[in-house]
């Protein structure tokens, strides 16, 4: 995939989380974490690499923040199956 399909997939993930109209912090972190990669534009390496990094770190007070990751890692390892 290219840069621009990881923007594809976080803006289309951004836009799910919208759609749930939610409010609470996890959703709100979410909507944070694919800011980040919508704004940057990352290569395929790159996006994956902060996932998995955000996934090893051992500070138990990012456990939601990994959680979303892992989420966001799921989902683009499914849409790479897909062939999307």
């Amino acid at each position: 995939m290219s840069r621009s399909k990881v923007k594809e997939l976080c803006q289309r993930l951004k836009d799910e989380a919208i759609a749930r109209q939610d409010a609470s912090a996890e959703n709100n972190l979410r909507l944070r974490i694919l800011d980040y990669f919508i704004t940057r534009d990352v290569s395929d390496d790159v996006f994956e690499e902060v996932l998995k990094a955000q996934l090893n770190d051992p500070d138990p007070a990012k456990e939601q923040s990994k959680v979303i990751c892992a989420e966001i890692l799921e989902a683009w390892r499914t849409s790479h199956d897909e062939g999307l």
